[in-house]
């Protein structure tokens, strides 16, 4: 749980945390769907030189609607109880297992009838055929691989996004403000959920590094919501996390100093340790402070650790504050400049989303 305490059946219901499989939800949305690739390029980058993957994620289940993608996945995850399961290897495993165990009778209240027998027969065929389950598994593997590091990184800001909802939740803001509108099932289940949550049935938020407008899974008692790190308040203070983490390494006036000279002249610890009269496990606290965030690199060098100041990293933080204090969110990013210390692709939008699949426009 994100809260320690509570102190009502209400604040012990509803939490956040990330998902690896809500975000990957995403992913193939777009490289299922040729009017989101459209729509939305920087998503769709990801597949330039791999087409022939998106062409595959399109044509897998050979559905002939363009609006069925993988909702079936994210069941799936969620019956495995990993949705909130931030490791790929977990995911996978999750999959593998639930194929074997999810009742072909499950009840999805976020899904129309339709839609629900469209996910149990897929459910079938995935356990009928071990070698269609492979193949499953390597496509959503080879989707996901080359975005894993990027969305590593971003975990300290999806983390904070969660944070600040529960945060806002417990000091009484109401549950329903935060809930992304426009799915239209979402809106006719509504009333029973807020009750629901009310009576002690959980209810999930998860920060979306790839997110659209509107995101809803229910299935086994648990209500999923999906919300994206960029909106209001909310997406503001995750924004800026990681800018705060970084700015709290160098506030240290001692660590100030050692990465100044590190930028001068690369050093050993010892060598730190004589220059500025300090203890060797007293640097060594420094320098793990500032390589834990980034701003400083180890090379050995004739068996000898030598410490570099990561001039790039420094930049990217000068320009991520200039930017987060004299730009804010609908500023124009500087070149190089991102909220995790890589380039990172923006949120995307859209207008209308029943579960975790994006409607065209």
């Amino acid at each position: 749980m994100i809260t320690e305490e509570a102190s009502s059946p209400r604040d012990k219901t509803v939490s956040a945390s990330p998902s690896l499989a809500t975000d990957l939800s995403w992913l193939l949305s777009v490289a299922a769907r040729p009017s989101m690739q459209a729509r939305y390029p920087n998503l769709a980058e990801m597949f330039k030189g791999r087409e022939d993957l998106a062409d595959r994620v399109r044509g897998f289940w050979g559905d002939s609607s363009e609006g069925m993608c993988f909702t079936e996945m994210q069941v799936l995850v969620q019956h495995a109880g990993a949705v909130r399961a931030t490791d790929p290897d977990a995911v996978w495993a999750a999959i593998e297992d639930a194929v074997g165990t999810i009742p072909l009778d499950l009840a999805m209240p976020s899904e129309s009838p339709e839609d629900r027998d469209v996910f149990i027969d897929r459910f079938r065929r995935l356990r009928q055929s071990p070698a269609f389950l492979r193949s499953y598994l390597a496509m959503l593997q080879e989707v996901w691989a080359p975005v894993d590091e990027m969305w590593q990184e971003a975990l300290p800001i999806l983390e904070e996004t969660g944070r600040h909802v529960i945060a806002q939740y417990e000091r009484g803001r109401s549950l329903e403000s935060f809930i992304p509108r426009g799915c239209d099932i979402l809106d006719e289940r509504m009333p029973d959920i807020l009750a629901n949550v009310e009576n002690g049935e959980p209810l999930l938020f998860v920060p979306c590094l790839f997110f659209g407008s509107s995101m809803y899974i229910e299935m086994s008692g648990l209500v999923v919501i999906g919300i994206g790190v960029g909106d209001d308040d909310v997406g503001a203070r995750a924004r800026t996390e990681s800018v705060a983490r970084r700015l709290k390494a160098v506030a240290d006036p001692t660590r100030l100093a050692i990465l100044h000279s590190l930028a001068s002249a690369p050093s050993t610890v010892g060598e730190l340790a004589m220059l500025f009269r300090l203890a060797q496990p007293t640097v060594s606290m420094h320098v793990k402070v500032l390589r834990q965030n980034g701003l400083v690199r180890a090379e050995r060098r004739d068996g000898r650790l030598r410490l570099n100041a990561d001039e790039a990293a420094v930049e990217l933080l000068l320009d991520e504050l200039r930017q987060a204090v004299l730009q804010g969110p609908d500023g124009a990013q500087p070149a190089g400049a991102s909220t995790t210390g890589s380039d990172r692709m923006p949120a995307t939008v859209v207008d209308r989303t029943r579960s975790a699949v994006p409607a065209t426009s």
